[in-house]
């Protein structure tokens, strides 16, 4: 399915909304999965995003105290577009954002790399990504490195499907 498709858009939105993460506060554990990605890769930041219609919106980070972003910057709209990790080792070299307002202005990124989260089949919400102000070669994030932010990408999904049920069960009215 074409993910810029306006049947598909709709239903990823929708989804999204429906998990209550837009409008919740903060997963302390997902601030704990952008501390770890961001040490274990050596980045600036790590960042969990959430694409909504017309924002990206920050819902966890580690090294940035970015909010939310106009969708039209998000380096994230572009991984939600398949299931494989999006990487982008010089953004000032890449046609696509050197005239980015996130790499010629704060917090002037560089190195991308991000991993979908992926919910559902063909439901992409946004994305566990790192940032670096200093660019890499294409070859230093591995098909290991993807491998490993895919994972803790998988963590994140984890944390959002266990906050959708818990929030399920209060208003249910369940015990846990």
């Amino acid at each position: 399915m074409d993910p810029l498709d306006s049947e598909f858009e709709f239903r990823r939105i929708q989804a999204l909304h429906e998990t209550g993460l837009l409008s919740s506060p903060g997963l302390p554990e997902l601030d704990e999965i952008c501390r770890r990605a961001r040490e274990h890769f050596g980045v600036a930041t790590a960042l969990v995003t959430l694409i909504d219609q017309d924002t990206q919106v920050i819902k966890a980070r580690d090294g940035s105290d970015l909010q939310e972003t106009p969708r039209a910057w998000a380096f994230c709209d572009y991984t939600i577009r398949t299931d494989l990790v999006f990487v982008v080792p010089d953004a000032a070299q890449d046609e696509r954002f050197a005239a980015n307002p996130l790499v010629t202005g704060e917090p002037f990124i560089r190195f991308y790399a991000g991993a979908p989260l992926i919910y559902l089949q063909d439901i992409r919400f946004g994305a566990l990504c790192l940032l670096d102000p200093q660019p890499r070669r294409a070859a230093e994030f591995t098909l290991g490195d993807r491998a490993e932010l895919g994972g803790m990408a998988d963590e994140v999904v984890s944390v959002i499907v266990q906050h959708k049920l818990t929030a399920l069960s209060a208003i249910l009215g369940y015990n846990e």
